[in-house]
């Protein structure tokens, strides 16, 4: 797709846009003069946000010059990526819906919104239709349709801070558009993670019953006279308005009736409050421990309650992450429920090697006010892909970890 189809949604995005990934600064110089005629703003759902990322409490694993690195990056990355734009709910008109981009065809040309191509996520964008003036299925001009996905739709993390904070717009069109049945058009994944996000949608909504989710296919093109949608609240892996995770994290607290706990550990005080929290992982999913068994069992003799978060349901997560006060897991998007966890938790992320070093969870842990520390293990080696090799961590390293915690 040629770069000069990106347009800004709108004038307000325009006036905030800051380089936010490696190459951003060029093309937004570029595209100062291209913002979309039929896009306006609607309201201000987060405001811009700038933070510091304290320095990990520890870092520690097999290889120390490796371990130094990720400790040199993570500084890099406060420094370089601190000031991001507000999120903006906007409506727009006669505008197709491909995979995950929103475009248009103005005069024979194309224009792709750029709020849902952005630079960091290209290598996962899902562009259908861009090739031609294809459209599979129209949608009527009666309903009130909010647009609510990412590139990242499909894994939990991602939806519980890119996505799910994005439903704040729902409460703008309930006000715009009362008594009226909204749809909330989602990509369709796997029935599992579907029904997750249907889930969290009905605990977020909570007595409003005048909507409906549609996940969409992904392989064809949606039509729409009239459409919602939020711009991103987020900058992966380094950038998360504050105001966003805030948002989620109180009203998912309040409908699962453990506000009143959540503020009972609020301040972490004696050695006994609040539960420890061990964050296993399904070996379905790669990314496991090859030493699984024996460090289970080290986990459970300090104390530590041991879960694999996809057995249980969205509210049953939510509520257990809520009372702990020590949170210990595997690197993967069941550690996103950290959210849940007071601030002033103490958070252990157990990466499987410092040659594989993700922020998202270290700047998670920022914007949550909980201090945080990362062990990383030693690759297996045994399969291709990076992300997805299962990996081994000393014990002893694992318990001198827990003690400096």
């Amino acid at each position: 797709m040629p770069s000069d189809a990106l347009v800004f949604s709108c004038p307000e995005t325009v006036a905030q846009a800051e380089p936010a990934f490696a190459g951003d600064t060029a093309l937004y110089a570029a595209m100062r003069g291209r913002v979309s005629a039929r896009t306006r703003a609607v309201a201000t759902l987060f405001p811009p946000y700038s933070y510091r990322r304290p320095a990990p409490k520890q870092l520690a694993g097999p290889d120390p010059a490796g371990v130094a690195e990720v400790a040199r990056w993570y500084s890099e990355l406060d420094e370089t990526y601190r000031a991001f734009p507000a999120t903006i709910l906007c409506e727009t008109t006669d505008v197709r819906l491909g995979g995950n981009v929103l475009h248009y065809r103005e005069g024979g040309a194309l224009r792709v919104l750029f709020e849902t191509h952005r630079l960091s996520d290209l290598k996962m964008i899902e562009a259908i239709g861009l090739d031609d003036d294809r459209v599979d299925e129209q949608f009527g001009p009666e309903g009130v349709y909010f647009y609510l996905g990412s590139v990242g739709s499909f894994n939990y993390g991602h939806w519980l801070v890119d996505d799910l904070p994005r439903l704040e717009g729902f409460f703008v069109l309930r006000r715009r558009h009362p008594g009226r049945i909204i749809t909330i058009l989602l990509p369709g994944y796997d029935p599992q993670i579907d029904e997750v996000r249907r889930r969290m949608i009905a605990l977020t909504l909570g007595r409003d019953d005048r909507w409906r989710a549609v996940f969409y296919d992904r392989t064809r093109v949606y039509a729409f006279p009239h459409l919602y949608f939020a711009s991103p609240c987020s900058q992966e892996p380094y950038g998360k308005s504050p105001e966003a995770v805030a948002a989620v994290r109180s009203r998912l607290l309040k409908r699962t009736r453990v506000a009143r706990a959540e503020a009972a550990f609020r301040r972490i005080g004696a050695e006994n409050d609040g539960r420890r929290l061990f964050v296993d992982r399904s070996g379905a999913r790669g990314r496991t421990l090859v030493n699984r068994a024996e460090v289970v069992a080290a986990m459970e003799q300090r104390g530590f309650e041991v879960i694999d978060p996809e057995k249980h349901s969205p509210r049953q997560q939510i509520v257990r992450f809520a009372r702990a006060r020590v949170v210990v897991g595997l690197a993967g998007a069941a550690m996103t429920n950290t959210i849940f966890s007071p601030p002033g938790a103490k958070i252990l992320t157990i990466a499987p090697d410092s040659r594989w070093s993700d922020p998202f969870f270290w700047d998670l842990a920022a914007v949550c006010g909980q201090p945080y520390a990362a062990l990383f293990g030693q690759w297996s080696e045994r399969e291709e892909v990076a992300a997805r090799r299962d990996f081994s961590v000393a014990v002893p390293a694992l318990e001198a970890a827990l003690d400096a915690l």
